[in-house]
């Protein structure tokens, strides 16, 4: 089980994946080549319908990930192990975005409560185990 430092860094390199998924969508969708970026931004023709959703779907992962990012960096600050519900919230988020982007509805909606379900479990897991070692200095 890989630790919850190399999970962060992980969903760091999923969140630019995600960012340049919708222009790889845009130049494959309208056969774009470079001479149409050195033409000037006037005469590149609007993304198609692929950008548009993989771009909703980098928007949606965006809504989630300083939650995740900040529940991270708590535990591992404090010392509490985390990388059972990261991983679990990181191949949520590898699976809510393919759902997300070819329209499965249900694994989209499974995927994005499950999410929310790891991210709340973080949560929990740091009030509660942080309150066992608050006290153990005295």
């Amino acid at each position: 089980m890989p630790d919850t430092l190399l999970i962060l860094f992980m969903s760091m390199l999923f969140f630019l994946f995600l960012a340049y998924l919708p222009i790889y969508f845009w130049i494959t969708e309208k056969k774009l080549t470079i001479l149409n970026f050195v033409d000037g931004r006037h005469n590149i023709p609007e993304k198609g319908l692929k950008a548009k959703i993989a771009t909703l779907a980098f928007e949606n992962y965006k809504e989630t990930y300083p939650i995740f990012l900040t529940l991270c960096t708590l535990g591992i600050t404090m010392g509490i192990p985390l990388q059972h519900a990261s991983i679990i919230w990181l191949l949520s988020r590898f699976i809510h975005a393919p759902s997300y982007i070819f329209n499965w509805k249900w694994i989209r909606t499974l995927s994005w409560h499950l999410s929310l379900l790891c991210l709340m479990t973080m949560i929990f897991q740091i009030i509660f185990l942080n309150r066992l070692t608050m006290f153990t200095h005295f």
